[in-house]
């Protein structure tokens, strides 16, 4: 059987395909999935799906496999490999790609530039094995890492049959926390789970994500009311249709609810601030297989000194959060405001050598 080396997000890719993290997807999209998630959002058969998943491969490659139907890819560094059967190889357009997936032609868009990174042909394939090697090794972030499997088993034995889950690429600031608390309000359990993987330059540290988490849920939750879990993802930054692909992850998962807040996975100002919310207007909670809480933009109102809803604030006493400006001042190792983030975080940060992505 014929090996080819691959990225860590391929090999990611691959292992959440075999775990189900990605289901109803099997494997690698043949070429019939791939144009028909382009033009409808779906699968083939009709099923909801946003993002291809997809494996590319460069020309020499393409010739190397093409009589092959089954072969293994690997990635020394994770020491993890899959075996993909009944294997396709197709050539695509890039620029369609980017136009549909992204809704932009811009390399300024990290996504965009990455597709046209890309070898020109793509591999499809079926998984049907997977090793994982150090992926779960006992050390963070992959130690926080639950399967499907195991975040049902969880939520079952805590007894929580409503359970919202919370998506994040960041460290914790007091808005994401008192968007935490209200959709809590209205379920029995909270599941946080931090992407972890490839994220664009002046994202947070994997390990800090996890560390400020750790000390958020154990100092500012009560007991047994949250569970986090790391997620092998890397960010697409396709606004809209991420928000859609990463509700159909987490109700994978065995949540029964999803946040989507203003512009969720998306980058610099290529998405309207309500279009990953709009976006699942499309489809009903019953085909999603999971309800959607669409939540405001939370501010600080500086006349009460208390968090709330945007349009629960007055015009004038409104103070917005703002990412960069605390990047800033996690950069600069200089205390941000109290009403931005919790000092308890801010140690975290500060004390760590290289708590941005460079």
């Amino acid at each position: 059987m014929k090996r080819i080396e691959v990225s860590k997000e391929n090999i990611q890719d691959a292992l959440n395909l075999a775990g189900g993290v990605y289901a109803p997807l099997e494997g690698f999209l043949y070429s019939q999935d791939f144009y028909s998630v382009l033009e409808k959002m779906r699968l083939s058969d009709g099923s909801i799906w946003s993002i291809p998943i997809i494996l590319d491969i460069n020309k020499e490659t393409a010739y190397l496999l093409r009589n092959e139907k089954e072969i293994k890819i690997v990635n020394r560094e994770l020491g993890a490999e899959s075996v993909l059967e009944n294997i396709q190889i197709y050539n695509f357009d890039k620029n369609e790609m980017a136009q549909k997936v992204f809704g932009t032609l811009n390399e300024a868009h990290p996504g965009v530039a990455e597709v046209m990174n890309m070898g020109d042909y793509l591999l499809g394939g079926k998984i049907v094995e997977a090793r994982e090697g150090n992926r779960n090794k006992n050390i963070p972030p992959f130690s926080y890492y639950y399967s499907p499997k195991e975040t049902r088993k969880i939520f079952k034995q805590n007894g929580w049959k409503k359970i919202v889950a919370f998506q994040t690429r960041n460290v914790p600031h007091l808005g994401h926390e008192f968007l935490q608390k209200q959709a809590l309000g209205k379920a029995d359990g909270l599941f946080i789970q931090p992407v972890i993987g490839k994220k664009k330059p002046y994202d947070f540290n994997d390990e800090c994500i996890i560390s400020a988490y750790k000390v958020l849920i154990e100092k500012f939750f009560k007991t047994n009311t949250v569970l986090l879990g790391a997620l092998p993802l890397k960010m697409r930054y396709a606004g809209p249709r991420e928000a859609l692909m990463h509700a159909l992850v987490r109700r994978n998962f065995g949540c029964t609810h999803f946040v989507v807040g203003r512009d969720h996975a998306g980058v610099g100002n290529f998405y309207a601030p309500d279009a990953a919310q709009e976006i699942f207007d499309r489809f009903s909670p019953r085909e999603l297989g999971i309800e959607i809480l669409k939540l405001g933009e939370v501010v600080f109102n500086s006349q009460t000194g208390r968090h709330c809803f945007e349009e629960d604030c007055e015009e004038e006493n409104k103070v917005k959060f703002s990412g960069t400006k605390l990047r800033d001042f996690i950069k600069n190792k200089k205390q941000p405001p109290e009403y931005l983030i919790r000092r308890e975080i801010f140690e975290i940060l500060k004390n760590h050598p290289n708590p941005l992505s460079d």
